[in-house]
């Protein structure tokens, strides 16, 4: 009998409470698991972020670690009693907030560098990762170590001329490495989700500073957004004349855009930024 699989029981039971549909609650039990993602996460003396603490079982597993101090955003506040337990327990080292992550800033909210750790819930997992991608260098955030569905850990990592490979893959291949630490069956959780869950450890690189964000995540969102048509009619949006951007960039505008890799895409926008001036 897993322990940690009644553990998490009996807190529901305490405080009679059940994943929410609504807010994309998947309760992760597997002792062993939740070790695998803390220690992947090389949090000693870092600020840690947790999106979702929920039951606050990983929570814990954190707080076990020499980290300087657990910042928990919440969005679901029948967790109160239970965040306001770990505060009484760790008055120096736990804090939290009743908040929508995808509300709160985080780089105001902190002063210091920070890592996330989370079994992000699964309906804000996409813009939660993208809000983080396209921040301006140098970016705050150290690490993220992060529980998704498997299908988006996938489109993260894809490689060119894969099905998978999109406006997602390009973004976070262009700023960041990106590693899979493992996947997690459904009967992992309380609440078991439909699909398999991947853990994966994202770390910025550096000194990203041309072209801007802006201008990248214009040329990648207008190429995949036909992405069945060739590159000629899906840029063909752009305010510049895109034959004579092909040809600076050495582009073959007769390809899809995933044809294109992340170093196309970079030199597309370099060559779209130096059109428009």
């Amino acid at each position: 009998m897993n322990s940690n699989n009644e553990s998490l029981k009996r807190i529901l039971k305490k405080y009679n409470l059940k994943a929410k549909k609504r807010f994309g609650q998947n309760f992760l039990h597997d002792k062993n698991i939740i070790n695998q993602i803390v220690k992947s996460s090389s949090c000693d003396e870092r600020f840690i972020v947790e999106v979702g603490p929920g039951p606050g079982l990983l929570t814990n597993a954190i707080l076990e670690k020499k980290i300087k101090k657990v910042l928990a955003i919440e969005t679901d506040k029948t967790f109160l009693p239970i965040l306001e337990e770990l505060k009484e327990k760790h008055p120096k080292k736990f804090e939290f907030i009743i908040n929508d992550a995808l509300k709160v800033d985080l780089d105001k909210l902190i002063s210091e560098n920070y890592s996330v750790i989370s079994n992000l819930p699964y309906n804000i997992s996409v813009p939660f990762i993208i809000s983080l991608l396209i921040k301006e260098q140098p970016v705050k955030w150290e690490k993220l170590t992060l529980t998704v569905q498997k299908e988006v850990a996938d489109r993260m990592m894809a490689k060119i001329n894969t099905k998978q490979y999109g406006r997602l893959s390009v973004l976070t291949q262009w700023r960041c490495r990106i590693k899979k630490i493992c996947e997690i069956k459904p009967s992992c959780f309380i609440s078991p989700p439909k699909v398999i869950s991947t853990v994966i450890s994202i770390e910025p690189k550096k000194n990203i500073l041309t072209p801007s964000v802006e201008n990248f995540q214009k040329i990648v969102a207008y190429a995949f957004g036909f992405r069945r048509k060739t590159l000629k009619k899906s840029l063909s949006k752009l305010e510049i004349d895109i034959n004579k951007l092909a040809d600076f960039c050495e582009i073959d505008l007769s390809l899809r855009a995933q044809n294109l890799s992340v170093d196309d895409y970079i030199n597309l926008t370099i060559g779209y930024e130096k059109f428009l001036k």
